[in-house]
């Protein structure tokens, strides 16, 4: 269109000419002067009148307001700039995309992990300070050491911009906002402000039997991963909260990325684990006894401990650990009333196994051997209220080698509101910078038109113009409406990057 619309709300719609973006190109985009004009006004008709769009390949003002009388054009403007934030809800369906990255084999299951999927990201894992310890600083919010952490689950969106244009990611640039308490145009609470949905997931936190989690971000301040070797790298996150608090992972939210890495959650949302539910860390501790005394677990032994039901679906993926010493102990396996509220109420089971492993490092790897201890229960939903297991030698030596026929880890998924996986929602931000020209009209000066059609009376301003030092013009301003020049005025012409 090459007239302003009528319905810009703006007082100045001012734009770059190509002589601007060339300056800025050069890094020589300096304004000196700027100057005011009448060019598109006729005196002699109506005083409402269209004014042209300003035009890149604008080079001038045809009709310029004189300073003073005969004298010169150009005023000197006053610069300042500021960052700006434009923020704006996100739609829930929106093209979100699911990895579950696992760079250690998953209990039990035989083969390597090069062969799933998502492996292709076990350096973003890495990146993220999710492999090793020494790569970092500082990184909270989980319970596992990196070295550790066998699995995350990354949600991440990219705006692929307009068909065709692959170089857009490059020239805009959005985040997740982290700011709360939008009041315009639509008010948005702190809770609804950022979330993710999964409406099928049986969370063993959650306060009762029921099907669906929501998580959102915690209300801390924002918190920073520092690399140790270089220090002027670091990345700002938030936590990703359960409803109670809990911390489940993390959202880097300069990076759009939300990161589970509550390693149960992360198995809920991998198919490959073949189960929708998450399961309660067992409480681990030694106890010195007498009785069938462990001997494996000595001075510079670890014993890993996890446990899984009878259904063919991945054990709890959260592995604890106790360390050996001199005394001799056993161990004793702790659940606490109301962890499986979903058993046999949303998933069904009828026999739990310990399952066990010994290491000399730090980090489970090999067989697991399992323990069916089903027979100390008078039904398995007597875990509902709570219930200890202890581990002796006795019950290692009639353990046996666990295997899992377990398949399809890691596979890469659509994460949308089109699918039953979940739904997010957030508001987007993208911070622009603003460069602001002031525009000083003093009540005796640019009152001179040099327009034919003007005869006597008030010149009335169309247009404004920003030039360099050569009087060459860097910006074309149009104002939305024709303003008459009187008294002492200011205009504003703001840039936007």
């Amino acid at each position: 269109m090459s007239f302003l619309h009528t319905g810009y709300t703006g007082t100045i719609a001012a734009r770059l000419t190509q002589k601007g973006r060339n300056a800025i190109s050069k890094g020589n985009f300096n304004i000196s002067y700027f100057a005011v004009g009448d060019s598109e006004y006729n005196y002699s008709g109506p005083s409402t009148q269209n004014t042209l769009a300003p035009f890149d390949k604008d080079l001038n003002i045809k009709y310029p307001l004189w300073y003073t009388s005969g004298s010169t054009f150009f005023g000197i403007p006053i610069e300042s700039s500021i960052t700006s934030t434009c923020r704006n809800v996100m739609a829930p369906d929106s093209g979100w995309t699911l990895n579950t990255v696992w760079d250690k084999t998953p209990i039990g299951v035989s083969g390597n992990t090069t062969v799933y999927t998502s492996s292709k990201y076990s350096g973003i894992k890495s990146f993220l300070g999710y492999t090793n310890s020494l790569g970092q600083t500082y990184n909270t919010g989980t319970t596992t050491s990196p070295e550790e952490q066998k699995c995350i689950a990354i949600l991440h969106y990219t705006q692929s911009g307009v068909t065709g244009d692959e170089n857009r990611f490059f020239k805009f640039d959005d985040y997740i906002s982290t700011y709360s308490g939008i009041t315009s145009p639509n008010v948005i609470s702190d809770q609804s402000y950022f979330s993710v949905t999964l409406p099928k997931l049986m969370y063993h936190r959650s306060s009762g039997a029921t099907t669906g989690a929501t998580f959102t971000m915690s209300t801390g301040s924002t918190k920073t991963i520092v690399s140790n070797l270089n220090g002027r790298f670091t990345i700002d996150y938030k936590d990703l909260v359960d409803y109670s608090g809990n911390s489940v992972g993390k959202i880097f939210h300069n990076h759009k990325l939300i990161v589970f890495d509550d390693e149960e959650i992360v198995a809920a949302l991998d198919s490959g684990s073949s189960r929708l539910f998450t399961l309660p860390s067992p409480k681990v501790d030694t106890l010195v006894t007498n009785n069938y005394p462990i001997t494996g677990l000595t001075t510079g032994q670890t014993l890993w401990v996890t446990y899984k039901f009878d259904t063919d679906v991945l054990p709890c993926n959260h592995f604890m650990k106790v360390t050996g010493s001199t005394n001799d102990e056993n161990v004793t396996v702790k659940f606490n009333s109301g962890e499986f509220k979903h058993l046999n109420s949303g998933y069904t089971a009828g026999q739990i196994y310990l399952l066990y492993q010994f290491t000399t490092g730090n980090t489970p790897n090999g067989n697991w051997y399992k323990i069916n201890v089903t027979g100390e229960l008078s039904s398995i939903n007597d875990l509902k209220t709570g219930f200890t297991f202890t581990i002796n030698q006795s019950k290692i030596n009639s353990s046996t080698l666990y295997s899992s026929t377990l398949t399809g880890f890691g596979n890469e998924k659509a994460f949308s509101g089109t699918t039953t996986l979940g739904t997010v929602s957030l508001v987007r931000a993208s911070d622009i910078e603003e460069m602001t020209f002031n525009l000083n009209l003093p009540s005796d000066k640019f009152t001179h038109s040099q327009n034919p059609t003007y005869s006597s009376g008030n010149a009335t301003i169309t247009e404004v113009a920003l030039l360099n030092n050569n009087k060459e013009t860097l910006v074309m301003g149009k104002l939305s409406a024709p303003i008459p020049r009187t008294g002492s005025q200011v205009f504003s012409v703001k840039l936007d990057f």
